[in-house]
């Protein structure tokens, strides 16, 4: 792939107002119909070896998705949780937080990946420069595991806002409230979370 692609427009635009360095965001790659596609940035000092490691890689990665459903008083919070396995430890992992009951781009993410045939993940440096993709099939469990997720959210958000509690900003603040900045280097062993290739 060339060096002078990059995220598309919107993508970058959203995960500079965010300050998010992963996104799930429906768009449309190629000239064809919407899906939804994982939008990893790796510009940061932290992952100078994830970068070396990628732009080098030959052959498909080892790639992993775990997700869960949280629900908080104010609504419910899709987690997806990409890994990247570049190596037997230390997979770099990043969280994607959705709101689907906020409706737009993360209802609309869900629901596509419940549909859509592949799942495409992009992987950019500094200045959002695409530095490798990769695709893969989504077959009927995976898809169906996703439709579970969105279905069990919405289910908790209808009865969220029969008690006038609804705030996605809110469900979303809550859970973030709970993370940690991790500022050195730590080794974990490989998840036992389920490859999606």
């Amino acid at each position: 792939m060339s060096s002078n692609r990059r995220f598309p427009a919107a993508v970058r635009k959203a995960m500079t107002a965010s300050g998010a360095a992963a996104t799930c965001i429906p768009v449309e790659l190629d000239g064809g119909a919407p899906e939804a596609a994982f939008f990893i940035d790796l510009a940061g000092p932290e992952s100078k070896a994830d970068r070396r490691v990628l732009r080098k890689w030959r052959g498909p990665l080892s790639l992993g998705l775990d997700s869960d459903v949280i629900e908080t008083v104010h609504g419910a919070v899709v987690v997806l949780r990409p890994e990247v396995h570049t190596g037997p430890f230390d997979p770099f992992v990043c969280e994607v937080l959705v709101t689907p009951g906020e409706g737009g781009t993360h209802f609309e993410a869900l629901d596509l990946l419940s549909r859509q045939p592949r799942l495409t993940w992009l992987f950019g440096d500094r200045g959002f420069e695409i530095i490798r993709t990769q695709q893969h099939p989504l077959d009927d469990g995976q898809r169906g595991e996703f439709a579970a997720l969105l279905k069990a959210a919405l289910r908790h958000d209808a009865m969220t806002r029969m008690t006038g509690r609804y705030d996605g900003r809110a469900a979303v603040a809550e859970v973030a409230s709970h993370y940690t900045l991790r500022t050195e280097a730590r080794r974990v062993p490989p998840s036992a979370g389920k490859p999606l290739n």
